[in-house]
Order: structure tokens, then sequence, then C-alpha cells
């Protein structure tokens, strides 16, 4: 059975890649296209861009040319130094746009309660780039630590996909199959890997630079405060601009108790410990 390693750009799921190699390393780049959302840092960096679009050439040339992600770049930037580490080559995989997914296929923002962004940017594009290329089932590792080993409960096995489409006549049909495509494994879990190992192994390790702040920057799931600590950060300014100008044109929010407006303008709690990753059960985003 073939093996992936599921990687988000956080230390945990990297240290997954460097102590459990896996036959594919795989990476799910959440784009969004719109040059406003973050596209100033690319233009200032634009060896960097030329790096992230000849990767995502390779996988996902169906899809529109990179321009921005609502995650911190650095993530990216992350999955590059890994794989010169590790050396072996990490596979870059995207699926439809953030802007695309809320404006002409959801038409909603997605929030706790509809929370299916990480299906379509994340899980999907991975199963089409497994589907196509490789033999199901694989074996799917996550990047769970034994001290959230909580998180790993009740992860889905399966995904239901259109495999054929009749849009002849008056209307359309789509010919769904469910696929059995993953069975998964926790290795750190399984060895109580916990997060100061993790930490330890990283400080020895500084070739690999990480995010402050894993996963989107806008994720429902992160605290206010972690909100506005991100759009304190010239890279990720914009993300949240570009989320608070969707908020506007949706006529809701991402998250129910705040508004991006409002995150992005409220103090500084000088206490908050940020950076902890947006802690769901996605199975992909967190660290």
């Amino acid at each position: 059975m073939t093996t992936v390693n599921s990687l988000s750009g956080g230390k945990t799921s990297s240290y997954l890649a460097v102590h459990y190699p896996a036959d594919i390393e795989m990476f799910a780049v959440v784009c969004i296209d719109d040059h406003n959302a973050n596209g100033g840092y690319w233009r200032k960096n634009k060896k960097l861009l030329q790096r992230v679009q000849d990767k995502l050439e390779k996988t996902s040339p169906h899809w529109p040319e990179f321009l921005a992600t609502a995650e911190d770049p650095q993530t990216l930037i992350t999955m590059l130094e890994l794989e010169q580490m590790t050396g072996r080559e990490i596979t870059w995989v995207r699926g439809v746009g953030f802007e695309s997914l809320i404006q002409e296929v959801k038409r909603c923002l997605p929030n706790i309660s509809m929370r299916w962004c990480t299906e379509f940017m994340k899980i999907i594009p991975m199963f089409e780039h497994i589907y196509m290329y490789h033999e199901l089932p694989i074996d799917m590792r996550i990047g769970f630590r034994y001290d959230e080993a909580e998180r790993a409960e009740d992860l889905a096995t399966t995904i239901s996909f259109p495999i054929s489409c009749n849009n002849y006549g008056t209307g359309q049909q789509k010919w769904v199959h469910d696929f059995e495509y993953r069975t998964l494994s926790y290795p750190l879990i399984k060895d109580k890997i916990m997060r100061p190992m993790v930490n330890k192994f990283w400080d020895k390790h500084p070739e690999v630079s990480f995010p402050e702040d894993t996963g989107c920057q806008i994720c429902f799931w992160k605290h206010p405060q972690q909100i506005k600590l991100n759009y304190e950060r010239p890279e990720s300014k914009s993300i949240i601009e570009w989320a608070n100008i969707m908020e506007v044109m949706m006529g809701n929010r991402f998250k129910k108790e705040i508004s991006m407006a409002a995150a992005r303008d409220i103090g500084v709690q000088m206490d908050f410990f940020g950076g902890t990753g947006p802690g769901c059960k996605a199975g992909i985003c967190g660290i």
C-alpha cells in the first residue's frame, strides 16, 4: 500500500516528514485567485513566486496561475526548505481558489457551522492527485502528536466524488461514487511524540523556518487576538483585508462573534499566547 504523508507547513507535520518518510510527501496549497490577497508580497519576491508556480504547474495545470494564498507565505517557504533538508520531493497540489469557492461554488462564507473549506481546498485536491496516479486505497499518515490525540477522532476514510457527468438536454446529472480511498495512521501518537520533543528537534535545525501562525490566517477556528496578530504582520495584513471585503460582499462573517474588520481593529492583548494554529479536527490544516 502506498504511504502518503499529509503535510501542512507546521512543525509537527514537518517532523513527521523527517522521521517517518513516506512514498509520497504531499502538501495542498490554499490559493486565492486574487492578487490583492498578499499579492504585494509575491510581487516583491518574484523568484519565490516562480518556484511556487513551477511546483503547482506539475500537478495542477488545470487551475489558474498562483497569485496568493490564505496562509502565511512563510508556509510555502517552509515546504521548499523541508524538501531541501530531507532530499525528497514534496508533491504540491491545489484546488479551487478561495474566492471562487465562496462566490461561485458555495455562495456563502465558511464558518464553524459550515466547515467545507478544508474539504474543497485540501482534501479534494489531494484525493484527485492520488486517484489519478496511484492505486487506492493509500495509507495516509497524519501529523497529530500524542498530546493532541483527541484530534484523531472521527476522521473520514471515504470521499464522495463525481466520476462522470451528463449535461445534455435541459438538466445536468452527475454520477457520484463513494471511494474508500485511504486508511489513516498516526505515527506520532503511536510513538508518544509530544510538542516539546518536536520543538527541541527544530531548535537544532534552523535551516527550516516556520510561520508564526499556521493554517489560513483568517480561519474561523482562530481566536480574534490571533487574527489581530496576523493583521499586524505585513505579509498577512492583506489576507485579513481580503477576508473583510468578502464579508462585506457576502453579507456574513467567517467568525460568528466578530467580523474581520472588528478583529483587525481590536487592541493587542499582551498576555495572549499566539501561533497555535487553527486547532481544528480537519486532519490537514493544523500543525
